[in-house]
């Protein structure tokens, strides 16, 4: 997923390092008896060069976190929460996550896999569902640990509406002095100031129309896809998310988090 440049300092309400107890939870998790039928859809096909040298070998959504890969945490939330259908677009380094999840009974779910030909971004693989689902869906990125209730998410998405946008607040802090003018005149100057932006958090209600929108093989994010929609007179909702949420798609996020759980530590 995009993310701030590392240069500048910024903090995200939420995003806890000290997840052990979110991380405990995905353990055994089981079914309950309440399933959902909607589709998850989990975007882990990215080559994670953020992530480098980490993910020279191994792809981003199977680094480990308490021996479980990523990736396996966040379907395990959403199996909690009682999500059955699962598809995982993949490319690099596919076969990996294919082996290891299989069809998904060993979970209880099924599992099923859309092999990029190319590079399709975070959106472009959604022309490649086998079958066009009935119902909203999920689009999620591989790289996002939270809490978030994914029911709630869907129970948010109007009809009408082709995608509602999880969003956050973010707090940057400007690397430089911040000049106000009129004119020549200086009427203020204030130094490194920190100034909050709405974000989006990487997760979203989809409606099938909004795969109309998608030419099957090229390569399209999500917020480019969502801009398409927005320009084609489509509704396209936000629903401000405060719940815990941890990028480790970020090799100093990943290396924090996962140093916090082995010294039993807090940080945020």
């Amino acid at each position: 997923m995009s993310s701030p440049s590392e240069a500048h300092s910024y903090h995200i309400p939420g995003q806890d390092i000290d997840i052990s107890d979110l991380i405990d939870r995905t353990a055994g998790v089981q079914l309950p008896e309440t399933k959902r039928s909607e589709l998850i859809v989990i975007m882990a096909g990215g080559f994670g060069m953020r992530m480098m040298p980490l993910t020279k070998q191994i792809p981003k959504p199977m680094l480990p976190i308490r021996s479980r890969p990523i990736l396996e945490h966040i379907m395990a939330q959403m199996i909690g929460q009682g999500f059955c259908r699962f598809v995982f677009a993949v490319r690099h380094m596919s076969v990996q996550i294919s082996e290891y999840f299989g069809d998904g009974s060993k979970w209880g779910v099924d599992i099923s896999y859309i092999e990029e030909p190319h590079r399709l971004g975070t959106g472009g693989g959604l022309a490649y569902l086998e079958e066009r689902p009935d119902l909203p869906f999920i689009v999620a990125n591989a790289d996002l640990l939270t809490d978030l209730d994914y029911r709630k998410v869907l129970a948010f998405h109007s009809a009408d509406s082709a995608v509602t946008m999880c969003t956050r607040q973010a707090e940057f802090q400007v690397p430089y002095g911040v000049v106000e003018t009129d004119g020549e005149t200086v009427k203020s100057v204030v130094e490194k100031p920190t100034q909050s932006v709405t974000i989006s958090a990487g997760m979203y209600a989809v409606s099938p129309k909004l795969i109309d929108l998608i030419d099957k093989g090229e390569q399209v994010d999500m917020p480019d896809l969502i801009q398409r929609a927005i320009e084609a007179g489509m509704n396209v909702q936000s629903m401000g998310v405060s719940d815990r949420w941890v990028d480790v798609g970020r090799r100093d996020t990943y290396r924090r988090v996962v140093e916090a759980l082995e010294n039993g530590c807090s940080e945020t």
